[in-house]
């Protein structure tokens, strides 16, 4: 049985692929393993981690470092991984298996290319801090479009079963929609583009204002949101204006933008994370 052992405050690995399964036509899941992961705990699906992928020609990405005083240094720039964001969308203690979901969109942008043509046996870095994907909540309020899908999924799954709400999940079409396994009381709603371009869509806007979101008052409630920047944006805005909502009680976030491809929305991310 694996001893439970600290976890870093913020965690580097490599990870080597164990299993690859599509989900469905245009989500892959890939799960990564490592003997550095087996008996860490403190890692709760539905948290960000950053992936670190090689550059071509290299068999391993180049990881960060630690120095003496527990402060990162970064690989050398020359042959420095592409960094991307993703979701832990489950993780195994036991065995040290964690699995992440990659939207395929063939090979636009370093992270869907690696998907794409991944093989068993390849070599990922990942970089994380342990954190919580929810708050604790009577009732829940969860949308998002194909790209939040994993953190929804995963969140749904860790719910208790007395956990109220819906949740709205924008997909191009019903061959997107998941089999999602959870015990908790959440109605879910899912939301087909049919054809409209990612982006450009109305759905989850219009889901969202058909909704009634209790009074603070009566139930504790929480509201997660994920999508493109500008709908993003706009849902946060009715939210907070409509039901008055504390910070505490919404978490929107904007993983994408109409329009920039996903090197350019990544540059734009990482110069606003370091003013």
């Amino acid at each position: 049985m694996a001893q439970n052992r600290p976890t870093r405050q913020i965690l580097v690995e490599m990870v080597q692929v164990v299993q690859i399964t599509d989900v469905t036509p245009h989500m892959r899941r890939i799960t990564v393993a490592a003997d550095g992961l087996i008996g860490l705990h403190g890692l709760m699906p539905g948290i960000h981690l950053k992936i670190l992928l090689p550059q071509p020609g290299q068999e391993k990405p180049l990881l960060p470092t630690f120095d003496g005083a527990g402060q990162l240094l970064p690989p050398p720039e020359e042959g420095r991984p592409a960094v991307r964001t993703y979701t832990v969308r489950s993780f195994e203690p036991e065995t040290g298996e964690l699995a992440i979901d990659f939207v395929l969109h063939g090979d636009e942008g370093p992270a869907s290319a690696w998907a794409t043509n991944v093989q068993l046996g390849n070599y990922l870095g990942i970089a994380l801090r342990p954190g919580v994907s929810y708050r604790e909540a009577d009732w829940y309020l969860l949308a998002g479009d194909q790209t939040a899908l994993p953190a929804i999924g995963a969140i749904l799954e860790l719910l208790p079963a007395t956990a109220k709400g819906l949740a709205f999940i924008e997909v191009p079409d019903a061959a997107e929609e998941q089999a999602l396994d959870f015990e908790a009381d959440i109605q879910v709603r899912w939301l087909h583009r049919n054809g409209l371009e990612a982006g450009k869509s109305t759905l989850l806007q219009q889901a969202i204002r058909s909704t009634s979101v209790p009074d603070g008052r009566a139930e504790i409630r929480f509201v997660w949101v994920a999508t493109e920047v500008s709908t993003a944006k706009e849902i946060r805005d009715y939210l907070k204006m409509r039901y008055q909502l504390a910070a505490h009680e919404l978490h929107v976030a904007a993983y994408w933008k109409l329009g920039m491809n996903e090197d350019a929305y990544h540059e734009i991310r990482h110069r606003e994370a370091d003013q």
